[in-house]
């Protein structure tokens, strides 16, 4: 089912063709009403086209619309809150709609504590699932070591780690530093938001890759499997 594009009619990332520009407005739209039905019935539409699409043309534009009116102050945190929160559940509702595959190489993906914007590493995850990695998703920094700790040497073959504010770079090198003491083996890739500003990331962040998105992120990684 189509939803009707409501609201603002401001532009949406240029990577966004028209077709999906409508998506992407509805979208927006019913996560800042906190509308989760229509938030979930847009995006099961959508999942005919792919995960990648759902997750790259209409989810990630949506929060970007809705981080700029934040920084603009047209909305409330807690309005960019319920967004996120909405936007969260819809997606998660298109898990059990989803064949994923069995059977692959382990992948752990997360972000460097204390980083909070966790959606792009949570959708990162969901496209390595999709393509045939078995993922564990972890919020924080510790949590991504203690399920290195938990798989056992040599067991996890790609770590994927997410930044999004600059001033998280410190925090992300050091747990990149023990990814490397307790995964020696596992290839790292990084990427998020404070990547793309950095000169030379693959170097500064001792990682083996960087992935300026979440499609780019399997790209790389079907090279390590």
């Amino acid at each position: 089912m189509r939803i009707a594009p409501v609201g603002s009619d401001e532009a949406l990332p240029a990577a966004v063709v028209e077709g999906e520009r409508d998506e992407a407005r509805a979208f927006t739209a019913a996560i800042l009403a906190g509308d989760h039905e229509a938030a979930r019935r847009l995006l099961q539409a959508a999942l005919r086209s792919g995960l990648g699409h759902v997750h790259e043309r209409i989810v990630a534009p949506a929060l970007e619309e809705v981080g700029r009116r934040w920084y603009d102050n047209r909305i409330t945190v807690a309005d960019e809150h319920l967004a996120s929160a909405v936007a969260q559940a819809a997606v998660a509702s298109l898990y059990p709609l989803i064949r994923w595959p069995a059977g692959g190489p382990r992948a752990v993906v997360g972000c460097a504590e204390p980083e909070r914007h966790t959606f792009g590493a949570r959708m990162v995850a969901d496209l390595l699932a999709s393509d045939g990695w078995q993922t564990t998703f972890t919020s924080g920094g510790s949590s991504l070591t203690r399920a290195l700790e938990d798989a056992g040497p040599g067991a996890v073959r790609l770590v994927a780690v997410s930044i999004t504010l600059g001033a998280h770079v410190p925090a992300a090198r050091a747990l990149i530093e023990r990814v490397r003491e307790s995964a020696p083996g596992a290839k790292i890739l990084v990427g998020g938001r404070a990547v793309a500003a950095l000169p030379d990331a693959v170097k500064l962040l001792g990682a083996d890759a960087i992935a300026a998105s979440a499609s780019e992120a399997v790209r790389v990684a079907r090279a390590w499997r």
